[in-house]
């Protein structure tokens, strides 16, 4: 059942509170819930529809990409998030309340539901709908920067090439690591998860099964553990003996889960939970690699599973100051005018330099031209990419390969050098806002299709703060011309007054 979303936006007069007072026009939510696109957010929200869903129908689409906008906004968690809604009556009047109320506008585990419905080309859709309602507030005089060095008249700012392409614009690309929040792994760590588990489910499965418990050896094995993982110094061969005292544990654990399935004559498989079955397969994986990783004394195998609880999370190798390793998501983003989009998500490590082809593609999926200039980090400026820009006639602001040449040499090169380095920055600062700003770093949701969901949405909050930037800047400019001709009036009365003639 399609729920149609309360996308008009409510009267002042209309928006009645307990304490009978009325709202602040100058107040920041109470300007977004004025100034949001809230028809095309509303489109893109149904745009996958939950067939599962058999219940009294959806919530609003305002409601909950409010609710949404408003936890990575402030930074809260699920529960505190629907607390504080029914606490501040500016909020509620932002997600399309008609009267304010104490109670909860929905539940809190709403939220998860949420994140699986959504993903990242539906945030990445709002953000579109927001560029396209900053345009039509603020048209501007016409001029825009065509990605070469200069300002062009015309239709839009629009340039056509020589092969017909239409030009506008400019593109910054990028990639980074969102860390997610989860336990610095170790492989004791990791064999010590997989044997309380294993544990857990052999207690489930006898219990349904009525079938007596196997051994364990669960007492040895919690003693075993910290007397090594408390150590302050740990030394090599002494962290190989506890591997090779963990290893067995688990491995005994899942001869006898897989014992008791098979002997059993009822299907105490298809009893347990989605999530204890998907544990069974971690356990077994996690086993095999940490075996083979012990045998080889290595201490890397592909996809390898840092935490029986997260078993898509991957590492990450980025060779930062603050860790050469990072536990998390790889993206690949661009940025156009100051808005974000996430391009490219993935669990799994990847050169980003095979992404520019993608980014370009989307550029003009998403706006109907090419950009006219690509700001990139050194990795994207191969050779392979820089003909493909050649190819479809946009300027490549970087340091081509190979030794510098002459022109490289001169004075106008190095400032053009210098401002194109500049302007790649912005994908640089974009990523810290988003993770230092709104905890894009911090991922807190546990599965594969809720955390994509959950990284999106903390640079959406990203491209509605700008998006509010651009707003009240178009306002003051609007105050400063009205002002202005406010004081032009007044000095042409000045200088030519009025005769009355009698």
């Amino acid at each position: 059942m399609k729920y149609s979303s309360q996308s008009r936006q409510l009267r002042l007069d209309i928006f009645s509170s307990i304490l009978e007072k009325s709202l602040d026009p100058s107040n920041r939510w109470y300007r977004l819930a004025n100034s949001m696109p809230w028809d095309k957010i509303e489109q893109a929200y149904n745009k996958r529809p939950d067939n599962r869903h058999c219940g009294g129908g959806n919530k609003p689409a305002r409601m909950v990409v409010g609710a949404l906008i408003i936890k990575h906004k402030m930074n809260l968690p699920d529960v505190e998030t629907i607390r504080i809604i029914s606490e501040n009556p500016y909020m509620q009047y932002f997600i399309g309340l008609e009267m304010f109320t104490s109670k909860p506008v929905f539940d809190p585990s709403l939220f998860v539901y949420i994140r699986k419905r959504l993903d990242v080309d539906s945030f990445n859709e709002m953000s579109v709908a927001l560029m396209e309602e900053a345009e039509e507030d603020d048209p501007g005089d016409g001029d825009e920067h065509n990605g070469n060095g200069s300002n062009t008249m015309g239709d839009g700012g629009i340039v056509v090439d020589a092969q017909g392409n239409p030009h506008k614009g400019s593109i910054k690309v990028d990639a980074t690591c969102c860390d997610v929040e989860v336990k610095y792994p170790t492989d004791l760590d990791v064999l010590n998860d997989a044997r309380d588990v294993s544990e857990r489910l052999i207690d489930k499965l006898c219990r349904l099964g009525g079938c007596p418990k196997p051994r364990t050896y669960r007492k040895q094995a919690r003693n075993q553990f910290p007397g090594i993982i408390k150590k302050r110094r740990k030394s090599k061969n002494l962290v190989r003996k506890g591997i090779r005292q963990q290893l067995g544990y688990p491995g005994r654990n899942i001869g006898s889960i897989t014992g008791i399935i098979s002997g059993n004559n009822t299907s105490l498989f298809d009893l347990l939970t989605k999530k204890e079955r998907q544990w069974i397969g971690t356990i077994i994986k996690v086993y095999h690699q940490q075996k083979g990783m012990y045998r080889d004394n290595t201490h890397q195998c592909p996809d390898r599973i840092i935490s029986v609880f997260q078993p898509h999370v991957r590492p990450i190798v980025r060779g930062k100051s603050k860790a050469k390793v990072e536990f998390g998501s790889k993206l690949g983003a661009s940025v156009v005018e100051g808005y974000t989009f996430i391009d490219h998500f993935s669990w799994d490590a990847y050169n980003e330099s095979v992404d520019l082809e993608r980014h370009i593609n989307l550029y003009r999926e998403r706006f109907g031209y090419l950009p006219g200039a690509c700001y990139a980090d050194r990795i994207y400026m191969n050779r392979e990419n820089r003909a493909l820009l050649k190819k479809y006639h946009i300027r490549a602001a970087g340091k081509p390969p190979g030794r510098p040449s002459k022109e490289m040499q001169t004075d106008e090169y190095k400032e053009r050098a210098a401002r194109d380095m500049g302007e790649r920055n912005e994908a640089e600062a974009t990523f810290g806002t988003g993770k230092r700003v709104y905890r894009a770093n911090d991922v807190r949701a546990k599965l594969p299709d809720t955390a994509d969901a959950w990284t999106a949405a903390c640079f959406l909050v990203k491209n509605v703060m700008k998006f509010l930037e651009g707003l009240l800047f178009a306002l003051f400019a609007k105050s400063l011309s009205d002002a202005k001709k406010v004081l032009e009036s007044i000095i042409f009365k000045i200088l030519y007054p009025v005769r009355v003639v009698a």
